[in-house]
């Protein structure tokens, strides 16, 4: 379970990746997946991310 906290900075941080990373394709989200040790993952497109960020909202938090 999420705090309201960890869940708002995750949405942001997916709202700056849909805003600034999407766009200029996978060549700028390389050196933050291989950051996280997953430099094969295809990241997500726009779409993709709008419904993890749908999902994300759907969870239960804690304060």
């Amino acid at each position: 379970m999420l705090t309201l906290r960890e869940l708002a900075t995750t949405l942001a941080a997916l709202r700056f990746w849909r805003e600034e990373i999407t766009q200029s394709g996978d060549f700028s989200a390389r050196p933050y997946l291989k950051g996280v040790g997953m430099p094969g993952v295809q990241p997500l497109t726009t779409e993709e991310i709008e419904r993890l960020s749908a999902k994300l909202r759907s969870l239960p938090v804690t304060e």
